[in-house]
């Protein structure tokens, strides 16, 4: 609940108020990873369909199931 309530952007609390969920104690902090992968997905509304296909792309290379290759040279690699 506390991660969905991050990447959404609201309190844990009110989320389990919106979906009818019982909280039974109070939410722990939401993850790092939440909380950045909010923060990285408010920041990507400004990209346009093109820019957002082109990092869609990128990412997959990176992971090594892209079908085009994309090579990146990272500092100390």
């Amino acid at each position: 609940m506390t991660d969905s309530a991050a990447v959404l952007g609201i309190d844990a609390r009110e989320l389990a108020g919106l979906t009818g969920v019982d909280l039974s104690e109070v939410p722990p902090p939401a993850a790092p990873e939440a909380v950045d992968a909010a923060a990285l997905l408010w920041e990507a509304r400004r990209l346009s369909a093109a820019q957002a296909q082109h990092i869609a792309e990128l990412a997959r290379s990176m992971r090594g199931d892209g079908a085009k290759g994309h090579f990146v040279n990272l500092p100390g690699s």
